[in-house]
């Protein structure tokens, strides 16, 4: 564990993902066996003071994407699942309905407003244009770009 006061220097300097790092390497270490024995008491109780303290540092930090509102929605979710009871899983079913939202939202490829493809309006020239006066329209280009 890294000392208090060099925990104290970083926290202007905190992001939601370095936030998060911690915060998972602390999950995984209280799940490991080592830590469950009787003899590390002292440091489980220690792990999970750090762990409380971190999870509430998420509150004051601003999320700069949607990776890192994600990463928030994943702490809230741990936190209330720890501390629900039976038959009260709906809040994490909201918490996860609302993180594929998120993504959903953000993944969602934004319609071109003005850079239209010129190809189509090529094409649509040279079919109201009859060549040489034959009356027929040029041959239509595939859509695939011309090979180098």
């Amino acid at each position: 564990m890294a000392e208090p006061k060099n925990l104290a220097g970083l926290e202007g300097s905190q992001s939601v993902s370095a936030l998060g790092l911690r915060w998972a390497a602390l999950r995984g270490m209280l799940t490991s066996p080592l830590i469950m024995v009787e003899e590390q008491r002292g440091l489980r109780e220690e792990l999970l003071r750090e762990l409380g303290s971190i999870e509430q540092e998420f509150v004051a930090l601003p999320s700069r994407n949607t990776m890192e509102i994600s990463a928030k929605l994943d702490i809230a979710k741990s936190a209330v699942r720890d501390g629900l009871q039976a038959g009260q899983t709906w809040l994490i079913d909201l918490l996860d309905s609302i993180q594929t939202d998120l993504h959903l939202t953000n993944a969602k490829p934004s319609a071109p407003t003005t850079n239209r493809p010129t190809t189509n309006l090529v094409r649509a020239q040279h079919q109201q244009r009859p060549e040489g006066g034959q009356g027929m329209p040029a041959p239509e280009q595939s859509e695939a770009p011309p090979a180098a």
